[in-house]
């Protein structure tokens, strides 16, 4: 169900992850990656359908662990 956790096709991704794409009748979800700054894609099932995130990460060029390398 539709929530606070739920976003339309076409609107701003805010967080990079991995989220579920759920149809208005619930049958045949699935999930795919979606990256920060990015649009959530159109889906083919028209309208009703939404994405759910399931698990956020940050995206590899933002982690701070990531970036650079330490040059002794």
């Amino acid at each position: 169900m539709a929530g606070d956790n739920s976003y339309k096709p076409g609107e701003i991704v805010k967080v990079s992850g991995i989220y579920s794409v759920v149809h208005e009748d619930g049958k045949g979800t699935f999930e795919v990656t979606c990256v920060e700054g990015e649009h959530f894609p159109p889906t083919r099932s028209g309208k009703g359908a939404h994405y759910e995130l399931k698990y956020g990460a940050t995206h590899s060029h933002k982690h701070n662990d990531l970036k650079g390398s330490e040059s002794k």
